[in-house]
């Protein structure tokens, strides 16, 4: 189980009860052998790979890649004039990414990539952001300096409820730090703010999980809803007196299925099953 490897004597319980999906955590150390060795040639075999998904950013700002099909020397070279190196979903480029990637995948039943960043010591590719995923960062190699602040501007965001301006200057809450070297590794939850600079030479993983959320058990209850003649009824659009009673009436019925015992099994059933475990494919 790749989180009791990553917690070490840490219990489970403990992280899921009081960190997943409420704080940040930390352990140093707790990524030493689970996080690959990336040397440079593993970093050119995926930059030259044709399907590479390559992103070149300095202090917020997005750079665009020289030539196309890109080099690696090209991309080194923009490297050594400051520029972070992302490849995203980097786990379908490399194998050992790619059953890094499952094992997320298979204990959080939850679709899963994961992004190489390699930044240069001094820099940060990205400003102040936050993620739709829950994330894992594994630090690969060298050391940066995460701060994060809680999300009260856009608390629990989706894809759907993303807005073009983050609203960062609007954030009035308090600023964490967390320091990383290599082999340690942050979690860091869904909508928190984080940036990071980067101390020496980095080369980090960060592992996004889209966990699903109530709305995504509502998608799998639609099925489950058909069968009943309840949910099958027409609604009476053109009296709303009527309609409104209606509408009660399928609150009450939804109720019951909610507090049905076997539910919480059958949803677990079918994410263990794979269904909608599409990759995520939003960069963190």
């Amino acid at each position: 189980m790749i989180l009791a490897r990553l917690l070490g004597d840490f219990p489970a319980a403990r992280f899921h009860e009081e960190f997943y999906f409420r704080l940040p955590y930390s352990r140093p150390g707790g990524a030493t052998g689970i996080a690959p060795t990336i040397g440079w040639d593993i970093v050119r075999r995926m930059v030259e790979t044709p399907r590479a998904d390559l992103m070149l950013s300095r202090r917020g700002q997005a750079y665009a890649i020289a030539c196309s099909p890109p080099t690696f020397e090209a991309v080194r070279k923009d490297y050594a004039e400051g520029c972070t190196i992302t490849i995203r979903s980097a786990e379908k480029l490399d194998p050992d990414l790619a059953r890094l990637a499952e094992e997320f995948r298979a204990e959080f039943l939850s679709p899963v990539n994961i992004h190489l960043y390699c930044t240069p010591a001094g820099e940060h590719g990205f400003g102040w952001h936050y993620d739709v995923e829950d994330v894992f960062i594994l630090q690969a190699e060298g050391a940066k300096v995460y701060s994060l602040r809680k999300n009260t501007v856009n608390p629990w965001p989706i894809l759907e409820t993303m807005p073009r301006d983050l609203g960062f200057e609007r954030e009035g809450s308090p600023v964490f730090t967390c320091r990383l070297e290599t082999g340690d590794w942050l979690y860091i939850p869904a909508g928190w703010w984080h940036i990071a600079n980067t101390e020496s030479e980095s080369k980090s993983l960060a592992v996004g999980m889209m966990s699903p959320t109530a709305l995504d058990l509502l998608k799998f209850l639609g099925p489950e809803l058909a069968a009943s003649v309840i949910w099958r009824q027409r609604l009476p659009l053109s009296d709303e007196v009527h309609l409104s009673k209606v509408l009660r009436d399928l609150g009450r019925d939804l109720a019951i299925v909610l507090g049905d015992p076997r539910l919480a099994a059958k949803f677990l059933e079918a994410r263990r099953a794979g269904q909608n475990l599409n990759t995520a494919d939003k960069p963190s």
